[in-house]
């Protein structure tokens, strides 16, 4: 007997959508499985074209010069691995061919046996386009001579034939770095990994060089030159690591080894006082050695154990290049510089609960400075003074402990605790002796830094689409000083009652005063932030930061704060269209308390003795902007996707003074009230369009303007007329430009 059967609509479409559901990620596993069995070649070739040289718009891009240049990109794989059919492969890339910002790379495996492989890429800093000189000489070489420049007295009154000597030099720098790596598998627990790296860099960047003293301070000529880079980095890493049940092991083996082409720099000077060709020393040749072991062991089903230990040596021992400005013989031809550094580490964590996970960690390092130091005897810039210095070899060693907690509090809720604490101690193991440096002198002003810190954080999914994050940190800094100290610097800087001044003291600062990064400091920082899917098209993200900083110096910083928001919203208007929209805003501040005049001098230009100063200085920067994706236009072949964006940076300056005279108008202080603003403002435009050909080609259009407008009065001291009167101008300018470019290019897909 037949009996029929009545099924709803709505039944059916419920079980439809089910089997739907069902299905969906089998296609979606059957499609990312044949991806990864048969991968996508892609080739793309294009053209670009810039229509303004800057030196600041193609800084690492090689985009720097006006003009079309070819571009290419490519990525290829292959090898039986791919189809199921054996386990070797193979991988070809390329990127930015064409440009300086170029690298490419290829490797070849066996899966799960052995690899090898070759990378190759390189970076070209453009650094200025406006530099100019009268020196003759190379862009990366080591010898700058003037060819009948003759002397100056002062460079703000150059002669007309002096001046006609300077002409335009572009400059930049290019590393070009080259990787040959490989592993191999000898079994299912041990396994061996090498690569080694050369690293070759060119060009120059710029530096100031000054004139030998003789004739004091007076005599000093100061010129901006191109300092070669001219050198080759040479590094190995070895590795064997071993890997069982519970444990797991790697001891390394790391070198690398500078070579600098160059011993040395060669400048002719401009000096009033007749002088031989002056040298400037260059990076010396140096080596470093490292040995390392770390590994870890699963104590038990909840508490596992991990850590390392290393050893390493540095060894720099190159001849000296500038003896010729010496006035005594050199004790030694060379530094014989030597540092070694131990370092070890341990982690234990344990899983208490399945809600509660602790960890501690103990870190120590020791850099232990070797090298001998020694009395050398030079002119000074105080009128041609002989100073007899020694050199300082700084040894630091430095302690770290955490102690940590993990808690979940509930399915919505978790909380992270922690305190650590750090001990850096700060000396120099042998220290050369003289009438000024007695036998058991020390040499560093902050002989300990110890700092504790507290650490929560707060994580709430108060709903399916809210997410809620909290963070603050408490951390208070100590450091001892001795402010009696003698480093090897120039100057009594009035720490002492005359005559009775020492050189060095305080590392030639006025008594009180202590740098901010040593400087015992407490600070406060304060971290939140949310997400929020407020639809299926609408989502918010927030986070926002406070610091504040409190310094406990009598000279120097004495407070610090800053604050940094950061605001993004999307909006989905269609299935393959989106609107983002971005906002970040950040602000720091300092302010620096120091003396004018030491309160063991007499007055001086009617500046009073102890007289103090106070400097405020603040940063911003604000980035707002958007930008528009749209896919599936033309029957599915064209996306479309848009950016705009303005930013904005500024920095001032404003020192005001404790006294009531001279005033800050007077010719004899010049170091007060406020600096012209440093500004720079940025627009950016992009627009990008990719239309699919067909299934194989891919037609890419680009589209980008970009315009900066600069101000920073640094550059106003580099110009002719307004250098200082011992300084030889370079013309530098702040970058400004207004720059666009189009790209097109097409990519051809094929499996």
């Amino acid at each position: 007997m037949n009996k029929t059967i009545r099924v709803s609509a709505l039944a059916i479409a419920v079980q439809a959508g089910l089997a739907a559901l069902y299905a969906m990620p089998v296609l979606a596993d059957d499609a990312e499985l044949a991806a990864l069995m048969l991968p996508t070649n892609t080739v793309e070739a294009g053209l670009s074209s810039t229509t303004r040289s800057s030196a600041k718009f193609g800084e690492y891009t090689g985009l720097n010069k006006s003009g079309e240049r070819l571009i290419g990109n490519f990525s290829l794989r292959g090898g039986d691995a791919y189809g199921g059919n054996g386990t070797q492969r193979y991988e070809l890339t390329g990127t930015d061919l064409g440009l300086t910002s170029r690298n490419f790379g290829a490797s070849y495996s066996d899966q799960g046996k052995w690899s090898v492989g070759l990378v190759h890429d390189e970076l070209t800093h453009y650094t200025s386009d406006s530099f100019q000189t009268p020196y003759n000489g190379t862009m990366g070489g080591n010898i700058y001579t003037l060819s009948g420049f003759g002397v100056a007295a002062n460079t703000r009154t150059l002669t007309a034939a002096q001046l006609a000597q300077f002409h335009t030099m572009d400059v930049n720098n290019t590393r070009e770095n080259t990787s040959i790596f490989g592993t191999l598998a000898l079994n299912s627990q041990w396994n061996m990994r090498m690569d080694f790296n050369h690293l070759e860099q060119t060009g120059a960047k710029l530096q100031s060089v000054g004139s030998s003293t003789f004739g004091g301070a007076t005599g000093q000529k100061i010129s901006i030159l191109p300092l070669p880079t001219n050198s080759r980095t040479e590094t190995a890493n070895l590795a064997l690591n071993w890997a069982g049940e519970k444990a797991h092991a790697t001891v390394a083996y790391y070198g690398s080894f500078y070579r600098d082409n160059n011993n040395g720099f060669l400048f002719d000077t401009w000096s009033t006082v007749a002088q031989p060709r002056q040298t400037f020393g260059t990076p010396p040749n140096n080596n470093f050695q490292q040995l390392n072991a770390s590994g870890g062991y699963t104590l038990s089903d909840k508490t596992k154990l991990a850590g390392g230990v290393s050893y390493s040596y540095n060894n720099q021992n190159t001849d000296y290049a500038y003896d010729n400005v010496m006035t005594s013989p050199s004790p030694t031809n060379s530094l014989n510089g030597a540092v070694t550094t131990m370092h070890a580490d341990v982690k234990l964590t344990n899983q208490t609960t399945k809600d509660l996970l602790v960890s501690a960690m103990l870190k120590y390092d020791d850099r232990n400075n070797r090298t001998s130091s020694n009395i050398y005897n030079a002119p000074a810039i105080n009128g041609g003074n002989i100073y007899n210095y020694p050199n300082t070899p700084l040894s630091i060693t430095k302690t770290q402990g955490e102690l940590a907690g993990d808690y979940r509090v509930d399915a919505k809720q978790k909380v992270r605790m922690a305190v650590t604490y750090d001990q850096m101690d700060r000396q120099c193991n042998q220290y050369a002796v003289n009438a000024n440096y007695p036998v058991g002198t020390n040499c560093v002003t902050a002989t300990q830094t110890r700092e504790g810190k507290v650490n929560a954080t707060y994580r709430l999914k108060a709903t399916e689409d809210l997410n809620f994050n909290a963070g603050y940190t408490l951390a208070a800094r100590r450091t001892s000083f001795d402010q009696n100290a003698r480093t090897a610097m120039l100057g009594t800087n009035g720490n002492l009652p005359l005559p009775t001044a020492i050189t060095g003291l305080n590392a030639g600062d006025y008594r009180g005063f202590q740098p901010f990064f040593e400087a015992s400091r407490n600070q406060s920082v304060l971290k939140t932030g949310a997400n929020w899917q407020a639809t299926e098209r609408v989502s918010f993200t927030a986070a926002a930061r406070y610091t504040d900083d409190t310094y406990l110096a009598d000279y120097g910083v004495q407070k610090g704060h800053a604050w940094g928001v950061d605001l993004d919203t999307s909006f989905a208007y269609h299935e393959q269209g989106s609107l983002t929209v971005f906002l970040t805003m950040q602000e720091r501040t300092r302010d620096l308390t120091d003396l004018s005049r030491s309160p063991f001098l007499p007055p001086s230009n009617g500046v009073p003795s102890g007289a103090t100063f106070n400097n405020k200085m603040r940063d911003s920067d604000s980035t707002v902007g958007f930008n528009l994706k749209q896919g599936g236009l033309m029957q599915g072949k064209l996306d479309l996707a848009g950016e705009l964006a303005y930013s904005l940076g500024q920095t001032d300056y404003y020192t005001t003074l404790n006294y009531s005279a001279p005033t800050c108008s007077s010719p004899t202080v010049l170091t007060c009230g406020s600096t012209p603003t440093i500004r720079n403002q940025m627009i950016q435009l992009k627009l990008t369009g990719n239309y699919q050909v067909d299934k194989t080609t891919k037609l890419n259009l680009s589209y980008l303007h970009r315009n900066l407008r600069s101000d920073d009065f640094y550059y106003n001291a580099l110009q002719y007329g307004y250098t200082p009167t011992g300084l030889l101008p370079s013309n530098q300018t702040a970058p400004n430009y207004a720059v666009n470019m189009v790209f097109a290019s097409l990519t051809y897909s094929f499996k």
